[in-house]
């Protein structure tokens, strides 16, 4: 399997997996993807980690919170899907379907995994909080410029404006700084015999670095590059009785795969692929914890 980034760059390699085999509902799921128009495909440089990585993060919260319902069966734990080459774009669309599909409510997938609903709460306070300090400090210049020019007179509400500007910036600044690395928060709401709610928090840490392979391009000559690992944090929290009875916390990191197992080598990015690897590691993590009982 290769991944192959365009203008000449070096070129990325994986290590081919095994392919695990699967339901039928899967071949649906590729059909619809391959017979998505040109214009609703993404494509990216994948010689640009930084893109690919964005890429990735951008599409957790699109795959998570797609066919939301109000009240959506409690899901069951599912297998991970397996790995498979993905050397080109038909690969990539084989190995979909050679996976439980999630896409959208046409299929058994959407079912198996309710769409959670994002919350958008600190990315709301920054943009609050920016048009805030924004429209204080363009209001007073304004007002100084054109209705009192005279400096000794307005000194003293200019000085409050960059006080109330820098302050606001800072909060903005601080929100950001502590939410991280965080890409994903979100709620859902359970039908298991009672009203349960499922909480999801989601971060994405850097890349680590890629690492050279020993096998060299026939064509450039040059070494290829095993892609760097996209891995996930979250913290996964189930309640009852209205949020006051915790029945589940998980904390851990799932390691989804490779960057070259979702992206072909013209920087298609197959949303199929990865939307299998996500929700497949997501509800392994959970399942295995509901299976042994435990919280932690």
């Amino acid at each position: 399997m290769s991944l192959r980034p365009g203008k000449g760059k070096e070129s990325l390699k994986g290590n081919d997996e095994q392919s695990s085999s699967s339901s039928s509902s899967g071949s649906e799921w590729a059909a619809r993807t391959a017979a998505l128009p040109q214009e609703d495909r993404i494509y990216v440089d994948n010689s640009n980690l930084s893109e690919l990585k964005s890429t990735c993060d951008d599409a957790v919260e699109r795959i998570l919170t797609r066919q939301a319902n109000s009240l959506a069966p409690a899901p069951t734990p599912s297998p991970v899907p397996g790995a498979s080459p993905t050397s080109s774009t038909t690969n990539l669309h084989d190995d979909a379907a050679s996976g439980d599909s999630y896409l959208d409510g046409s299929s058994d997938g959407a079912a198996a995994f309710p769409p959670f609903k994002a919350s958008h709460l600190h990315a709301d306070l920054r943009l609050a909080l920016g048009y805030l300090a924004s429209t204080i400090i363009i209001a007073v210049s304004a007002w100084s410029y054109l209705v009192e020019k005279d400096w000794q007179k307005n000194k003293g509400w200019t000085a409050v404006a960059v006080v109330a500007y820098i302050a606001l910036s800072s909060l903005q600044a601080l929100d950001a700084y502590l939410q991280g690395d965080r890409i994903f928060t979100g709620r859902r709401k359970l039908l298991s015999h009672r009203i349960e709610t499922e909480s999801l928090i989601i971060s994405s840490p850097a890349l680590p670095k890629p690492t050279l392979s020993s096998n060299v391009d026939s064509t450039t000559g040059k070494h290829w590059i095993i892609p760097p690992t996209y891995s996930l944090d979250f913290q996964y929290a189930r309640r009852s009785n209205g949020g006051k009875s915790l029945l589940r916390r998980v904390e851990d990191r799932v390691t989804l795969g490779h960057l070259g197992e979702w992206f072909t080598g013209e920087g298609e990015f197959v949303e199929a692929v990865f939307e299998e690897r996500l929700v497949g590691m997501l509800q392994k993590a959970w399942g295995l914890e509901e299976g042994e009982g435990a919280e932690r």
